[in-house]
């Protein structure tokens, strides 16, 4: 069984390395870089002592090709993912899922019609701290939860825009607060804008999720390109605590009234749990972790977060 990694210009990379690493424990057995720069196909499969090819379309006509991963540009998401179902291969593309709801659902029929897995990047899920924060909550260590605060900030980021930050940041966010409280967005009210580029890069959103027993909790999730530090932070609140979540260390820290704990919860890379649990859920072996539903949801919050920063209104999802 072979993987294909379709666009090695950015985040594809990663995936290539980690891919690497799951050959050497045998559950693949080679990697193909696809990228339509001959030259970066050919230095990235040289450095990770993989096939490589410029040919999409000749890539998925291999029979040993089981899945592809797509880290190209959003507006090629669509294209490329449609392929490879067609196709009869399992896919697993970057976030943002589609540039559209619409075109997302199309997906959704088109795997189900020829029974193929969509898993969809968010990486974050897997995170070890992101996990451990998901197991208190529902333990309900951390008593009812007041609201959930998420804030990513960093310098405008040094490669080629396709989206604005609700689509390439704000997302990750939108999705893990589903994830940790199996809640669903009903509402959202965003206010942002742009500085330095025709996309917004800087906007604060207000979420309400549904939980269980029609208990309703409010999220504030804030993003921007402009602020000149990086933070990746989230904090649940609760009647009993708080817990803060550092997403670049992986850690988290549990405040109460009896002082101030961190746990020490390990670290295994997230994008190398996020592929091999695409691996094994190839195989059969595992169930995926996202799904093309998880993709679809949390697109339809950021259309509807920009619907609302555009039209100043409170909009229903």
């Amino acid at each position: 069984m072979k993987l294909a990694v379709l666009g090695v210009g950015g985040w594809g990379q990663n995936h290539v390395r980690v891919l690497s690493f799951l050959r050497g424990e045998d559950l693949i057995d080679d990697v193909i870089v696809v990228d339509i720069d001959e030259s970066r196909a050919m230095k990235m499969a040289k450095r990770f002592g993989t096939e490589w090819n410029t040919d999409y379309e000749k890539v998925l006509g291999l029979e040993d090709v089981s899945g592809v991963i797509i880290a190209t540009p959003t507006g090629l998401h669509y294209e490329h993912a449609k392929m490879a179902l067609e196709s009869g291969k399992h896919v697993l593309v970057e976030k943002p899922l589609t540039e559209t709801v619409d075109q997302a659902l199309e997906l959704k029929e088109i795997a189900r019609e020829n029974n193929r897995i969509v898993m969809v990047g968010f990486l974050l899920r897997f995170s070890s701290a992101i996990r451990y924060s998901k197991n208190i909550y529902h333990s309900n260590e951390l008593g009812n939860i007041l609201t959930i605060m998420a804030k990513r900030t960093s310098y405008w980021p040094n490669r080629s825009l396709d989206v604005g930050v609700i689509r390439d940041l704000a997302i990750h966010d939108i999705d893990l607060i589903r994830f940790i409280t199996d809640g669903e967005p009903r509402y959202v009210y965003a206010r942002g804008g742009a500085i330095k580029h025709d996309y917004e890069d800087y906007v604060s959103m207000f979420i309400e999720y549904e939980l269980e027993s029609n208990h309703l909790m409010h999220s504030l999730i804030e993003a921007n390109w402009v602020t000149p530090f990086k933070i990746r932070r989230m904090e649940i609140t609760g009647e009993k605590g708080v817990a803060i979540i550092d997403l670049l260390t992986h850690s988290v820290k549990i405040l109460k009234d009896d002082g101030v704990f961190q746990p020490n919860i390990g670290y295994v890379e997230p994008l190398y749990a996020e592929d091999k649990n695409f691996i094994l859920a190839m195989l059969g072996k595992e169930k995926p972790e996202v799904t093309i539903d998880d993709g679809i949801i949390a697109l339809k919050v950021c259309e509807m977060a920009l619907n609302s920063m555009k039209e100043n209104k409170i909009k229903e999802i």
